[in-house]
């Protein structure tokens, strides 16, 4: 059976630390919703322009909708009335297709190398098109489609570990709901407060606990950041360095399933990760 891989991104809306009192009480949730609707586009260069369309919503909060571009290539055609072959100039239009839930801000973005070679490149057009929409710009706000890393190499790591040394994890600005209350929720308020784009905090000491280490890690990955470690393998051997990072979470789909039950899957996948 054909199948469509959806890779799975976080979408979020920093807010800047001063805003109008009436701009200040519309959720990521919400802007979301207004600046989808406005099917903003963003133009790259002549004859190169991305757009967004074919929004449908499955229920409140979930749907999905396309992403493509449209350029102007060459096309080889047969002339019946002169019996040549000639070449033409016409418009290309490849797109893909995006599922989401703006209740959490997750994206799975389906691959199509027509419509770019990789994921991550219509990814960052997701981001360009959603901050050039008019309702993000006239709040100035700060629109990030980031990588859910997959976490699972990265906690095997930390769990058979002889000891944690280091641990380290960054954070951004205020926006994912179900972001940790210990970690990423506190942290991103601060620098949200002190008008910063990201921070990291980093922890040192002789064994750092294992479970505190792997829950902010799961969090961190969930809300599209990365960490890394320093740990030891084994009493007598050196400190090492692991990494959560990497390509976002692939989420494999049979074609014939319809994008309903594919949003289904690429949830699953998200809160398998979040933990």
């Amino acid at each position: 059976m054909p199948v469509i891989e959806y890779h799975l991104y976080r979408i979020k809306f920093i807010k800047p630390s001063q805003m109008t009192l009436f701009y200040s009480d519309v959720s990521p949730s919400d802007l979301f919703s207004m600046a989808l609707n406005e099917k903003p586009t963003i133009t790259l260069k002549k004859d190169n322009v991305w757009h967004i369309g074919n929004i449908e919503y499955f229920d409140k909060f979930c749907g999905a909708f396309a992403i493509g571009r449209t350029t102007k290539t060459t096309v080889e055609r047969y002339d019946n009335n002169t019996g040549n072959f000639i070449e033409q100039l016409d418009d290309s239009c490849p797109y893909t297709y995006v599922l989401f839930d703006r209740s959490i801000g997750v994206l799975g973005v389906a691959k199509k190398t027509k419509v770019a070679p990789d994921v991550q490149a219509i990814a960052r057009k997701i981001e360009g098109i959603f901050d050039n929409s008019t309702s993000v710009k006239e709040r100035g706000i700060n629109v990030l489609v980031d990588i859910i890393p997959d976490p699972e190499d990265f906690i095997e790591k930390i769990r058979s570990a002889y000891s944690i040394k280091r641990f380290k994890a960054f954070f951004t600005g205020p926006n994912p709901i179900d972001a940790d209350e210990i970690f990423q929720k506190p942290l991103s308020i601060y620098c949200q407060n002190l008008n910063g784009n990201y921070g990291s905090v980093e922890i040192v000491g002789d064994a750092l606990n294992e479970e505190g280490v792997e829950a902010v890690a799961k969090s961190t990955a969930a809300t599209g950041n990365t960490a890394s470690a320093r740990i030891q393998t084994d009493k007598e051997k050196k400190l090492i360095s692991v990494q959560l990072r990497g390509d976002a979470v692939r989420v494999p789909v049979d074609q014939s399933s319809g994008r309903e039950q594919a949003l289904r899957e690429v949830k699953e996948a998200y809160y398998r990760v979040r933990g």
